[in-house]
């Protein structure tokens, strides 16, 4: 796998084959569990956007909803806390598969 930006047909290919990991620990010793993988804007005012849309809306399609009309996309692991509704971490996938299965999607490409 390479790592974002990716076309909108990447991304999608990458979220659907990174499903399993929903209801996952999102890291290890925290109580967050991975609650989505989910396709975003890759530049960063869009990604925030989306972000701040889908903690409002708690759902990503409602946040993907929103007007973006750019070519290039990013992978996102969001997770919450069990503990907390409130608190969200999110990562991008490459990034996240690196730290937490001791995978470098990167160079199994």
């Amino acid at each position: 796998m390479k790592r974002a930006p990716y076309t909108l047909a990447e991304a999608e290919k990458i979220c659907a084959e990174y499903q399993y990991l929903v209801g996952e620990s999102y890291a290890t010793g925290g109580d967050l569990k991975i609650e989505c993988i989910t396709t975003t804007p890759f530049d960063e005012v869009s990604k925030e956007r989306f972000l701040i849309l889908y903690f409002l809306l708690n759902s990503a399609e409602g946040a993907k909803a929103n007007e973006y009309n750019g070519l290039l996309f990013d992978v996102l692991i969001i997770g919450r806390s069990a503990t907390d509704q409130h608190e969200l971490q999110q990562e991008d996938i490459c990034s996240w598969l690196m730290k937490n299965k001791n995978l470098n999607p990167v160079a199994s490409a």
